[in-house]
């Protein structure tokens, strides 16, 4: 079997490339070791690639000699990738066949149980010490940079010892896993699973409000989705948001569940608030009265935005998408000064479908699908220079 390459040891964004092909090997089932194992070229996967420039030509080159001299994986362009885009852009790496044990060679990465297999027998022996389910915690391989299998269970385990200090999830796990605060972000379900009595404590919404000083000129409340908008807006730009109460709804938080409960958010006003508005938007808010003014939504003319608008009328029935805002918007898509989605990071974003909002969904939505492409709301009014 041939040495690596030379360059190898040189290129760190290569060996990494390279090194995913044998972690998700590591990490398949045994039921799955005949799927080729492919990854996706983009910059989660080799963000060094996507610095365009000198460097990206040349790690493009070294991925094409991976194929060509070395025939450790095969290519595939992306077809439907943008006409403007780099040939690499969303291009599939497949491992050929013989490619496994060329890779091991090279990163000293020998062949030994799955990974997953490991895990499970790992978990099975601590078993007696949760008191709840450990299927979940069986089925996938968790991992922690520096820490082996056994330290990220004892971390599991660890936390019984605060299930009843009515924490936060982010408190839990700043304590038992090495000071990483986010580590169980998206692990509630499997603490609950392994814990049923734990008890977490939810961490409350932060909303940022304007109100405007003169409270009976009052014509609606605005959430706006991106910072700027939202801090421009407060100066008085543009002039039509002077009028408005303005929230500033930061990306998805709006669709949290207990964003209208009094324990689950917190109402935070920019400057002092007239006591008498700020009474009626809580007791609207917090479903206490039906609101006596319009509720409006304004955000990036693209695919998020109306997914955002649509996760907000979840929470909120009466809110739709603010005309003022996206008019002039959807002008300058019509006059094509948008931008493609490959040029801006958001080839990902999902189509909505329905909003529920009818200028959303018969207007704006025909629109972007229209002419792929996207306006960012900053464009559209001049922000005040300081």
């Amino acid at each position: 079997m041939k040495d690596a390459p030379a360059w190898l040891s040189e290129s760190a964004a290569i060996a990494g490339l390279l090194t995913q092909f044998i972690d998700r090997l590591d990490k398949q089932p045994a039921a799955d070791r005949q799927r080729p194992v492919a990854i996706t070229l983009n910059e989660k996967t080799l963000p060094a690639l996507f610095h365009q420039g000198a460097e990206a030509d040349h790690l493009w080159d070294l991925i094409q000699s991976l194929q060509q001299d070395h025939a450790v994986i095969r290519i595939s362009p992306n077809k439907r990738r943008d006409p403007y885009a780099p040939e690499y852009a969303q291009a599939r790496l497949t491992l050929q066949a013989d490619g496994e044990a060329t890779l091991r060679h090279w990163l000293q990465r020998p062949q030994g149980p799955p990974a997953l297999q490991c895990w499970r027998k790992a978990v099975a022996a601590r078993r007696p010490q949760f008191p709840g389910d450990t299927e979940k915690l069986a089925a996938h391989h968790i991992t922690a940079p520096g820490q082996d299998d056994d330290a990220v269970i004892d971390a599991f385990i660890q936390l019984g010892d605060y299930a009843q200090k009515n924490l936060s999830l982010r408190q839990l796990s700043s304590r038992c896993f090495w000071g990483d605060s986010k580590f169980l972000d998206s692990r509630e379900e499997l603490i609950r699973e392994l814990y049923p009595e734990c008890v977490i404590r939810a961490r409350p919404v932060m909303v940022s409000i304007f109100i405007p000083r003169c409270v009976e000129k009052i014509e609606g409340i605005l959430f706006i989705e991106n910072q700027d908008s939202y801090t421009s807006a407060v100066t008085g730009n543009p002039s039509i948001c002077k009028d408005l109460i303005l929230v500033y709804a930061a990306g998805f938080k709006g669709s949290a569940s207990r964003i209208r409960q009094a324990d689950g958010v917190s109402l935070h006003y920019h400057g002092k608030a007239d006591e008498r508005a700020q009474q009626q938007l809580e007791d609207w808010w917090f479903k206490r009265r039906p609101c006596g003014w319009p509720v409006w939504f304004w955000g990036d003319l693209d695919l998020a935005g109306m997914a955002i608008l649509k996760a907000l009328k979840q929470r909120f029935s009466e809110i739709r998408a603010w005309p003022p805002g996206y008019r002039p918007m959807l002008e300058s898509l019509r006059q094509q000064k948008g931008h493609s989605p490959s040029t801006a990071g958001k080839q990902a974003q999902q189509d909505p479908g329905v909003t529920g909002c009818e200028f959303a969904d018969d207007v704006l939505l025909p629109a972007l699908r229209r002419h792929q492409a996207y306006i960012d709301q900053e464009s559209v009014f001049e922000v005040p220079r300081g």
